[in-house]
C-alpha cells in the first residue's frame, strides 16, 4: 500500500526520489523532535522546573518586602512577562499561576490561579483537580527567607503548547529552513551522481556491436557490482551473437558447393535438352539456384559486417572505389539495358574496412540497377559536405512508400508491393557497415519516381 502510494506521489526521476526521501527523512526529524517535546510536556512543565524563575520571585518579594504595593505592582509586571514569553495572553487559564506566600500568609496571587489550588510538598510536583481541568504545581522555598513561590501548569494537552511555545527558538529555525534546503539537497544529489552519469554517457558512445566489459577499475563501490552484472550479461550476449554469426556463416558456406554443383548439372543438362518443353523447367532451376547463391553470398557479406567491426582500419579513396564497382556492375546494367552515370567531387578518404564500403556500395548500386526499368538510368552522385563524403544514388524504379523507409533496413523484410526478387537483406548489410563507419543511411524520394539513397561517411582524419 505505502509502496504504490509511494510511486504514485514521486516521479520516476531518481532525482526526484532522492530529493524526496531526503525531504522526508528531514520532516521525519522534526516530527520526532515535536513528539519528544509533547512527551515531555506530558511528564513535567518546562516552567515549573526552571530555577530562575523562582530566584527571580524570590529577589523581588524579598528586596520589595517592606513597600507592600510595590511588590504586588513589580510581581504583577513579572508574572505578565513570564507569560508573554510562553505566548499566552494575560487574564486566561493557558499560562502558568503563581501564588507567593510567607509565614504571615499571602503576598501574591495571581489572578488566573485555579480554586483549590494547594501548596505541597517543596520541590515536588503535585496534580489536582480544579476550575478548568487538571493541573500540576510546584513549590520552592527561598533559601534565604521564608517566603515560598507556587508554580501551576496545566497538566492536559494545553500544556504542549505552552512547551512548543517556549521552545520556538529551537523550532523556528528548522521550519524555515526546511524549504530552502531544497536547493542544497538538489545539489548534492547533483554531485553524488557524477560517475554515474559519467558512466551512462561512456555506455552512449558505443556502437550497436561493441560488447566490450564496462571498466570497473576507479567506479563507486555502489556501481561496481551493477557493473559486474552487466558485463556478465554483455559476455552472455557476446557469446550468443558470436555463436549466431559462426552458424550462419558456417551454413552458408555449407550452401555454397552444392548450390554450385546443382548449377553446373543443370547447365549441362540444358546442354543437353533434347525436348524444348524441358528448357522452361531447367531455366526456372537455374533462376532458382541464382537466388539462392545471392542469399548465401548476402550472409556471408552480413556476418562479415557484423564481425569486422574490430578490425584496423585503412586509409581509402571513395571516389576511386566507387567507379571501380560502377565498371563492376556494368554487365548487369547492360543486361536491362540501365545506364550507369556518375558525378560529383574527387579525392574523398575515408578510414574504413575497403571490403565493407564494397559490399555497401554494391548493394546500393545492383538494387538500384534492380528496380529501375529497362533503358532507365541510375545516377551515383558524391559529393564533400560538411566533414562528410555523401553519396546519393538516384534510380527511376517504384520507389519505397514513406511509411516503409525505416522498416526496409529490417533483415528480411521486403515492400510487399515488390515484384522483384530479393531477400530483403541489401539495405540491412549497407546500414550495418554505414554505421561501422559512423555513417548513416536515408531514404527519400527521387524527383516524381524512384528512389534515392543517401548515405553519409566522415572522412578520415586530416582528408
Amino acid at each position: 500500500m505505502m509502496g504504490r502510494l509511494w510511486r504514485r506521489l514521486v516521479p520516476r526521476s531518481l532525482m526526484a526520489r532522492l530529493l524526496a526521501a531526503q525531504m522526508f527523512v528531514l520532516c521525519l526529524v522534526w516530527l520526532l523532535f515535536l513528539a519528544f517535546l509533547a512527551y515531555d510536556a506530558g511528564q513535567d512543565t518546562v516552567t515549573l522546573k526552571r530555577q530562575p524563575i523562582y530566584d527571580a520571585w524570590f529577589a523581588v518579594a524579598e528586596n520589595l518586602q517592606a513597600d507592600r504595593p510595590r511588590m504586588r505592582d513589580t510581581m504583577r509586571k513579572l508574572e505578565h512577562s513570564l507569560r508573554s514569553v510562553g505566548g499566552v495572553e494575560p487574564g486566561t487559564f493557558k499560562g502558568p499561576s503563581f501564588v507567593v506566600e510567607d509565614s504571615t500568609g499571602v503576598l501574591y496571587q495571581s489572578d488566573e490561579t485555579p480554586q483549590g489550588i494547594r501548596a505541597g510538598p517543596l520541590n515536588e510536583f503535585v496534580l489536582f483537580n480544579g476550575s478548568g481541568g487538571r493541573w500540576r504545581a510546584r513549590t520552592v522555598q527561598s533559601p534565604r527567607s521564608d517566603i515560598r513561590v507556587t508554580s501551576v501548569m496545566p497538566a492536559d494537552g494545553l500544556n504542549i503548547y505552552l512547551t512548543l511555545a517556549s521552545r520556538g527558538t529551537m523550532l523556528l529555525p528548522l521550519m524555515i529552513s526546511l524549504p530552502f534546503l531544497i536547493v542544497p539537497g538538489w545539489l548534492a544529489i547533483r554531485v553524488a551522481q557524477g560517475p554515474w552519469t559519467k558512466a551512462m554517457e561512456d555506455l552512449a558512445t558505443r556502437g550497436a556491436q561493441d560488447l566490450r566489459p564496462l571498466p570497473v577499475e576507479g567506479r563507486p563501490r555502489e556501481l561496481v557490482t551493477m557493473f559486474e552484472r552487466i558485463n556478465a550479461l554483455l559476455a552472455r550476449v557476446s557469446e550468443s551473437a558470436e555463436r549466431e554469426r559462426s552458424f550462419i556463416a558456417d551454413a552458408a558456406h555449407e550452401l555454397r558447393t552444392p548450390l554450385a554443383a546443382m548449377r553446373v548439372n543443370v547447365e549441362a543438362l540444358q546442354q543437353q535438352a533434347g525436348d524444348p518443353r524441358q528448357q522452361p523447367l531447367l531455366d526456372g532451376i537455374v533462376s532458382g539456384n541464382a537466388r539462392a547463391t545471392r542469399l548465401v553470398s548476402q550472409l556471408l557479406r552480413l556476418m562479415r559486417s557484423d564481425a569486422t567491426s574490430g578490425e584496423q582500419d585503412e586509409e581509402i579513396c571513395f571516389d576511386a572505389l566507387l567507379q571501380e564497382r560502377m565498371a563492376g556492375l556494368a554487365g548487369i546494367a547492360d543486361a536491362k539495358a540501365v545506364e550507369l552515370e556518375m558525378s560529383g567531387d574527387s579525392a574523398l578518404y575515408l578510414a574504413g574496412r575497403r571490403e565493407g564500403l564494397v559490399s555497401l556500395v554494391d548493394n546500393l548500386l545492383d538494387n538500384a540497377i534492380k528496380y529501375s526499368p529497362e533503358r532507365g538510368k541510375v545516377l551515383a552522385d558524391l559529393r564533400r559536405e560538411e566533414g562528410c563524403a555523401v553519396l546519393r544514388i538516384s534510380d527511376q524504379g517504384p520507389g519505397i512508400a514513406p511509411a516503409l523507409r525505416e522498416r526496409v533496413f529490417d533483415r528480411f523484410f521486403r515492400d510487399p508491393r515488390q515484384a522483384q526478387p530479393g531477400s530483403g537483406l541489401g539495405l540491412a548489410i549497407a546500414l550495418a557497415v554505414a554505421r561501422q563507419h559512423a555513417g548513416s543511411i536515408d531514404l527519400d524520394a527521387a524527383g516524381s519516381m524512384g528512389l534515392c539513397v543517401t548515405v553519409r561517411l566522415p572522412f578520415a582524419a586530416g582528408a
